[in-house]
């Protein structure tokens, strides 16, 4: 499979047709589907199990299995947004959102900003949120 990460337009994915004829439920999907592709869920589960096993007196540990699951997203989102069965390129807004959304998601964790005194644990929850709902809405995937 080629691409398994890249998100498509509803404009190209339906060509020729009007935005408005796509109903609610195409609108959602394609909503659910851009969502589902942008958080790293992959890497947030290795830096979960990762972070478990290293010992809270150890804060540098934590900040250096943070920037190996960082560069584990990169890695995973450039090869994953790249199509060169389509000559398509590497998304990179979409890395750079996917990265983003990991950190957000460490930050709310605590992770290494509590051990280093940089967390606030509300303020964390509430930029996952806001961030989770409302990027979907405004990035649709690059340009066709």
């Amino acid at each position: 499979m080629s691409a398994p990460y890249r998100i498509q337009r509803l404009e190209s994915v339906y060509r020729g047709q009007q935005a408005t004829s796509f109903g609610t439920t195409e609108g959602f999907n394609s909503y659910l589907d851009r969502l589902l592709k942008m958080v790293p869920a992959e890497v947030i589960s290795l830096y979960l199990v990762g972070s478990g096993l290293i010992p809270d007196d150890q804060p540098a540990a934590l900040a250096f299995w943070t920037l190996v699951c960082l560069v584990g997203v990169v890695l995973l989102r450039v090869y994953g947004t790249a199509d060169p069965a389509e000559d398509k390129p590497t998304d990179w807004l979409h890395v750079a959102i996917s990265s983003v959304a990991f950190l957000l998601m460490v930050y709310s964790l605590g992770g290494p900003f509590a051990a280093y005194d940089l967390h606030v644990p509300y303020l964390g929850s509430l930029l996952v949120l806001a961030w989770t709902f409302f990027l979907p809405i405004f990035y649709k995937g690059p340009r066709a």
